[in-house]
């Protein structure tokens, strides 16, 4: 069980929750991963510990539903945005968005 945007009960499947985590993800991948990745200027800007922390945030998107899996088995989370992948707290500097949960 979930609870919806208007403080409803809602059931959903783990196939459902891990679909909309897939979804969340993948849009942070594109809005804030690419923004570095995809630029070689803005890449070339950061530094090596920069690269490095991008890479492993990266890599801890992608491992996101997985460890979410891990943690709840086949129920599915109420929320999952506590464990959400962390940024680098450089990003409220060089990303235009800066971070996405301050």
């Amino acid at each position: 069980m979930a609870i919806g945007e208007h403080g409803e009960e809602i059931t959903i499947t783990m196939e459902e929750a891990m679909a909309k985590v897939r979804g969340t993800r993948d849009w942070m991948l594109e809005v804030y991963v690419d923004f570095f990745q995809s630029k070689p200027l803005v890449w070339a800007d950061l530094s090596e510990t920069e690269q490095t922390e991008l890479i492993a945030y990266r890599q801890a998107l992608l491992d996101w539903p997985a460890t979410l899996q891990d943690i709840y088995g086949d129920v599915p989370p109420n929320s999952y945005a506590k464990h959400q992948p962390s940024q680098p707290s450089w990003f409220a500097d060089k990303h235009p968005r800066g971070v996405m949960f301050p």
